[in-house]
């Protein structure tokens, strides 16, 4: 598949769907852009001050339309029957205690009325409510069941704090880093299948859960003050989703979300600025970036950011920040550039402070170690909502994370005895974070009072009697028309594997991996004419399982569209490439990303050892191979990916290089089908 040949929205049938979800029952506003001749039209916030809006409103429960049965016959028929016309005064007066037990006798000639008239309204009153009371019982026990995914239970997450005098209190909800992650995953970064669909199975994540789990935490009486919803960033790139749709998903399921205000990532920036520009106009919440600086002007991309936004309803500013590492990492152009992130935030303090605005968040895209290092050096910050590095903070949890890398939240105070908490809800959907913020009068939070935790998004099935969380039956409806078109192209076979080649535990991962060895070998076998080649670990996101593959397992592995590039280069310039990764800098600045290779090899430090020549191309592994030392001085022949050749992650300097297929992922669809079936192999390619 080329890069442009994605599926546009035009080719979707997702009116039905969108109508669906605006007669749902959900109480967020859908937000969703209107379909105008099968194109996507936007309607953007441009003003930099959000506007006051109501607290989300859920609709109750209705109860039955029936009137409880009216006891006025049977009451007075029970009181008439006590009464007995042949009984005398004498009759009356001769009844011992014994026999009066328990019964009226009444007065000769006293009228019935007499001694029940305060009785009777009592009794009618008691027996209407107890008849109302069980008659809303059941409505509401049959609307429940009915309608268990549109169920917003607020007690789940109950507003835990009290503030005191002097103090203001509200709850900030944030997610980050969902990379086209829409569907529940497993482990390896699959897409879980039916059988797959319940906790016990590891499957965590998927949008129609996440929003069942915000609006949770959104409502009710018990949750104060109308909650703030953030994004930190990189909703692009990452699984088959993006590939097919692009950012018009993105920013149907954003807006469906409704959230109050987004950071840029540094995947926003992958297809370039003007794609990034055209995707930030479909998304009706604020863009937010103060460091970037635009070199030439970009008119559509600087209109569609601003570097703040303040939410009145909490007198709140909220400031975006994006890491400088974007220069590397992504397709920024060169009319753009990324500044320093801690000047950009006080600049942008300052003017906050000058509207007269105290309670600053800053929406980060720069990592874990970064935002800390921010809020060492910036006072005035109250709380960093980050993304980027896919950090796991709180508590450990056996199935997933079992060493969290800090506190939720993490507290750092700096040299001016200021003290900012920063917060993360790791990656792909599997986590949503919440905060109960309680704010001191100088914009400082009470670190005693604030307290949150990221809250796990697991699955159900069908299943029942499996405990789990139900989707949101508006999002699920929202997203069946691309689910649809996706299956249909995914469903496709492309060979069988003989056990699992396991994706990396990060892009740092030095380790030679069956998964890296299979690739860069369909790179080799694809080109022909180059014994060497190499792909950033980064760039391999999932695992291939063993059994049937399918081109949805090769996405999952190789989310990222790119092309194949060869070039001619130096053993010098080769060597400073291993260097720099195996140290983790390069010529002063850092390597993002560890290689995996085919036709280099480094058995021991110090020694490095290269591919010169291959017999026969067309066969698994390579057969008639040469292999030498590297010499600095000789020319060699290599093919690499697009994004290297280009200067990512800081791996090699912008080469000057020639296209060999514009999308290597299609080469390697077809190397799996030529040598299925596959088994894993390791060749000692490093140290």
């Amino acid at each position: 598949m080329s890069r442009d040949a994605y599926i546009p929205l035009q080719d979707l049938d997702i009116a039905s769907a969108t109508a669906a979800s605006d007669n749902s029952d959900e109480g967020s506003s859908s937000g969703i852009s209107r379909l105008e001749n099968g194109i996507l039209t936007p309607r953007r916030i441009r003003a930099q001050t959000i506007e006051a809006t109501d607290t989300p409103k859920y609709t109750p429960f209705p109860i039955a339309n029936s009137t409880p049965r009216n006891s006025n016959s049977s009451l007075e028929n029970i009181l008439n029957g006590l009464e007995d016309d042949s009984t005398t005064a004498e009759d009356a007066g001769m009844l011992s205690s014994d026999n009066r037990r328990g019964r009226y006798c009444r007065r000769p000639n006293e009228p019935i009325w007499s001694r029940h008239m305060l009785l009777l309204p009592l009794l009618l009153f008691v027996s209407m409510g107890l008849a109302a009371l069980v008659i809303s019982t059941i409505a509401w026990a049959r609307d429940r069941r009915e309608r268990p995914s549109e169920y917003v239970d607020s007690s789940l997450f109950p507003f835990v704090v009290t503030p005191g005098f002097g103090q203001y209190a509200m709850r900030l909800i944030h997610t980050n880093d969902l990379h086209g992650h829409f569907l529940p995953t497993n482990a390896s970064g699959s897409i879980c299948d039916p059988q797959q669909q319940s906790h016990k199975l590891g499957c965590h994540g998927g949008v129609a859960y996440s929003k069942m789990i915000i609006d949770q935490l959104r409502g009710g009486e018990k949750v104060p003050n109308s909650p703030v919803l953030l994004n930190a960033g990189d909703e692009f790139e990452g699984s088959l989703f993006y590939t097919l749709f692009r950012g018009n998903l993105s920013a149907v399921l954003l807006n469906a979300f409704d959230y109050d205000a987004i950071a840029l990532g540094n995947h926003e920036f992958d297809l370039g600025p003007d794609h990034l520009a055209r995707y930030l106009d479909l998304v009706h919440a604020p863009a937010l970036c103060a460091n970037l600086d635009f070199i030439n002007p970009l008119p559509q991309l600087q209109a569609a950011l601003q570097p703040f936004a303040i939410i009145e309803r909490h007198h709140l500013g909220v400031i975006g920040v994006l890491t400088p590492e974007t220069a590397v990492s992504s397709n920024i152009g060169l009319n753009v550039n990324v500044s320093d992130p801690a000047a950009a935030v006080s600049a942008a303090r300052t003017r906050l402070a000058s509207m007269g605005i105290n309670r600053i968040v800053v929406l980060s895209h720069l990592g874990f170690e970064a935002d800390r290092e921010l809020a060492a050096q910036v006072s005035g910050i109250s709380l960093i909502v980050g993304g980027h590095t896919h950090s796991y903070l709180g508590n450990p949890r056996p199935d997933s994370d079992p060493h969290p890398i800090a506190p939720y939240p993490t507290w750092v105070r700096n040299a001016d005895d200021w003290q900012t908490a920063v917060v993360q809800a790791k990656s792909f959907g599997e986590y949503v974070g919440y905060l109960d913020l309680v704010f001191n009068d100088d914009g400082s939070l009470d670190s005693k009072m604030t307290r949150g935790t990221p809250v796990p998004v697991d699955i159900v099935s069908e299943d029942s009697s499996v405990r789990g969380r139900l989707p949101s039956r508006r999002i699920t409806s929202l997203l069946q028309p691309f689910v649809d078109r996706a299956n249909e192209f995914s469903s496709h076979k492309v060979g069988l594997a003989l056990d699992d080649f396991v994706k990396p535990s990060g892009k740092r991962d030095t380790k030679e991996l069956a998964l890296g060895n299979l690739i860069t070998d369909a790179m080799v076998w694809g080109t022909r004419h180059a014994p060497v080649s190499f792909i950033g670990t980064g760039s391999l996101r999932g695992s291939l399982p063993k059994g049937t593959l399918t081109r949805g397992h090769l996405f999952d592995a190789l989310p990222f569209d790119d092309s194949l590039h060869s070039a001619t280069i130096s053993g010098s310039v080769l060597r400073n490439m291993i260097e720099g990764m195996l140290s983790g800098t390069r010529n002063g600045k850092p390597v993002l990303s560890s290689l995996q290779c085919s036709g280099l090899r480094w058995p021991k430090p110090g020694l490095v050892e290269i591919r010169t020549h291959v017999a026969n191309f067309d066969s698994r592994p390579l057969r008639g191979e040469i292999w030498r030392t590297l010499d600095d001085k000789e020319l060699y022949q290599v093919v690499m990916t697009g994004f290297i050749a280009a200067g990512g992650d800081n791996l090699l300097d912008s080469l000057n290089s020639t296209t060999v297929t514009e999308n290597f992922r299609d080469l390697v669809e077809l190397y799996i089908t030529r040598f299925s079936p596959l088994s894993p192999l390791l060749n000692h390619r490093k140290s």
